[in-house]
């Protein structure tokens, strides 16, 4: 099936980021810091051209003259810190009407490409970056760093038929060694301080912290192998380095240190070979860099559980940080008054509402909104409180209807899997473990 859209030019302030606007779109799954917006819009002024071959992605938007982005928010996010009045996009057709199918097929498309937009393939070849394309601002262009195999300076020295001795200080050969280094740090994911207290602070409700050294061996030039550094009966808390977690989780269990650290929580279930407790608490964590990660913990100060869904860590967490208000600045209007715009979403979820004549009059504004500046847009219906009520109990309806055939779709979406032979025998044993652990 052909889909239909439009290649032109659009207000930059006419466009919204996407942020689940639409109940079958998602909202944006990339984040981003302020300095990847920094580099992006660099990017768009050292090549503007380039913003003509990777147009916007748009959508009409549920509110009214608007349109949303489901494909580069970044760089939308970059044009408006550019105070860009236009900006170049590809206009998707929605066909909200008709065959549901074809309607179901255009919705699948935008939210494969909208994945697709944010997606990377491949990997870099980092001996050919380094060899002939350092001559360019790689970094500013989003390439990564060069990574960190063991033994790579040696290998590399061998390979080019060099000795390292008696090289040591020398500024070029000092260069080329750190950009080898093994960064023994947080990833640059550093903990803002209210949040490692909170953590802190219910870490001390798990295990008795009174007398025990807290060791925080996670800085920039630290070595967290240093066994120097822990003391008999010590407990590490910290936010180590997430691309070598495992191997930090291995390296204190064989040698039967105490630990509770901060994890990425889509990835939490590392070093399965250890006996470890995972800890989810749905904690969105602003790290001082800016990077908003959902972050889970990994502990093995708990004997007895492997699984701990803890919203009480969760709420902490949440309450040791300033409260970004992501509201949008709106009017809503009294209970007794409505709009033709108000009682659409009831009717999309065919909720029925009857409003007797007697119970409501015409009206061409609302007073307290035209103190605000702001029409009554398209006029309304004042009714009586008893109509309110009925209006709003419609409202509830239709948005638990809402709530129930999202999670119905994507019931329906979702590929059922099944339990192997080898699965079921494995659930045997384990529940004949629950029933000795209960006795």
């Amino acid at each position: 099936m052909e889909l239909k859209k439009e290649r032109t030019t659009m207000k930059v302030a006419n466009i919204d980021l996407n942020e689940g606007q639409w109940p079958w779109l998602p909202k944006n799954p990339r984040q981003w810091t302020q300095s990847d917006i920094d580099k992006t819009a660099a990017s768009i002024e050292e090549d503007p051209d380039f913003l003509e071959d990777r147009p916007l992605l748009v959508i009409v938007s549920p509110e009214k003259g608007r349109y949303l982005a489901f494909g580069g928010n970044l760089r939308l996010t970059a044009c408006r810190q550019l105070k860009k009045a236009d900006v170049p996009v590809v206009v998707y057709q929605l066909e909200e009407l008709g065959d549901p199918a074809v309607r179901d097929v255009i919705r699948e498309t935008i939210k494969r490409r909208a994945m697709k937009d944010n997606g990377s393939f491949g990997s870099w070849d980092f001996d050919e970056l380094a060899n002939n394309w350092d001559d360019l601002p790689l970094d500013s262009w989003g390439v990564p760093s060069w990574p960190a195999p063991e033994n790579a300076i040696q290998k590399e020295m061998q390979e080019k038929g060099l000795s390292t001795e008696g090289k040591e200080g020398d500024e070029n050969y000092d260069a080329f060694v750190d950009k080898f280094q093994q960064k023994l740090t947080t990833d640059d994911c550093y903990t803002p301080k209210p949040v490692y207290d909170a953590v802190l602070k219910f870490v001390g409700t798990i295990t008795k912290l009174d007398g025990r050294k807290v060791v925080r061996p996670f800085f920039p030039g630290g070595n967290y192998e240093d066994l120097s550094q822990y003391p008999k009966g010590c407990v590490v808390v910290d936010n180590p380095p997430f691309s070598i977690l495992s191997k930090i989780c291995r390296f204190y269990c064989e040698r039967g240190i105490q630990f509770f650290l901060f994890g990425p929580e889509l990835t939490l279930f590392t070093a399965t070979d250890c006996d470890l407790t995972y800890i989810n608490c749905a904690g969105h964590i602003i790290y001082e860099n800016g990077a908003d990660v959902r972050t889970g913990f990994i502990t093995n100060l708990i004997p007895d559980l492997r699984i701990w869904v803890c919203p009480e860590l969760g709420s902490m967490i949440d309450e040791a940080q300033p409260k970004e208000d992501k509201t949008k600045r709106g009017f809503v209007y009294p209970d007794n008054i409505v709009t033709a715009a108000t009682l659409g979403k009831i009717a999309e979820r065919d909720v029925e509402l009857k409003i007797r004549k007697t119970s409501c009059e015409p009206i061409k504004e609302s007073d307290s909104a035209k103190e605000q500046g702001r029409a009554l847009y398209g006029g309304g219906f004042i009714m009586s409180d008893r109509a309110a009520a009925e209006r709003a109990a419609a409202e509830r309806a239709a948005a638990e209807r809402a709530a129930a055939e999202r999670a119905a779709a994507e019931r329906a979406a979702a590929t059922r899997l099944n339990l192997s032979d080898r699965e079921k025998a494995i659930i045997a044993r384990l529940n004949e473990q629950d029933k000795e652990t209960d006795q």
